[in-house]
């Protein structure tokens, strides 16, 4: 009876072990996986972080409308040099064709300013249409790396909750096998003590 229940209970000692063992294996590879994800995905999440102060920056940077001024224009040396060379244009070809006072000769004169001005006008609005597809363009890009940034970072978590959830039933799964040993062993106890009892009479004989 004795030989039996040790050797139960070093059998229940051994299903024990090979079930802690085969928990905290399973564990130590989850956890290996876990931070091996964590360390391949780490640029593109530091890179996704480094761009949410320009992103916000971006995003709250107030749109800025477009303007000319045309007093600030006609004051400035661009159109006076483009302006005297329209003019020097202008009475080189009256000196030519012999019509310096001529009324086509003066309207062609006082149509310079408007034109030039339609043209300063013309080009600051390509300049601002261009800054603001840049802006857009500089914007786009960096919401593109946040927001990889931000799926990596939700899929770490996610992976985390799952690492957690599987580190703690392989622990739950040791500790029902410690508690079945711890169990059995009773078990055993109560069962040799039994057996004891019953091979004696009440009067304390040998049966």
């Amino acid at each position: 009876m004795l030989g039996n229940a040790i050797f139960a209970n070093n059998a229940a000692k051994n299903q024990e072990r090979a079930i802690r063992d085969a928990a905290s294996q399973s564990t130590a590879l989850q956890r290996e996986m876990f931070e091996k994800g964590l360390e391949l995905t780490a640029p593109f999440r530091e890179a996704g972080a480094s761009a949410l102060p320009g992103l916000q920056r971006a995003a709250n940077a107030e749109l800025t409308p477009f303007a000319f001024d045309y007093n600030a224009y006609f004051a400035s040396p661009e159109y006076a040099a483009m302006s005297q060379q329209a003019q020097n244009n202008v009475l080189a070809n009256a000196s030519m064709t012999g019509g310096m006072r001529s009324g086509g000769n003066q309207v062609a004169l006082s149509a310079i300013a408007p034109q030039l001005a339609q043209q300063g006008r013309q080009n600051a609005m390509n300049e601002y249409q261009l800054n603001q597809a840049a802006e857009m363009d500089r914007y786009n890009r960096l919401s593109g790396l946040a927001g990889l940034g931000m799926g990596l970072s939700g899929q770490a978590a996610s992976q985390a909750g799952q690492f957690g959830a599987a580190a703690g039933n392989n622990a739950l799964l040791a500790g029902q096998a410690r508690g079945n040993r711890y169990l059995n062993q009773a078990n055993l106890m109560k069962g040799l003590t039994t057996d004891i009892m019953g091979a004696f009479n009440p009067m304390g004989g040998v049966i």
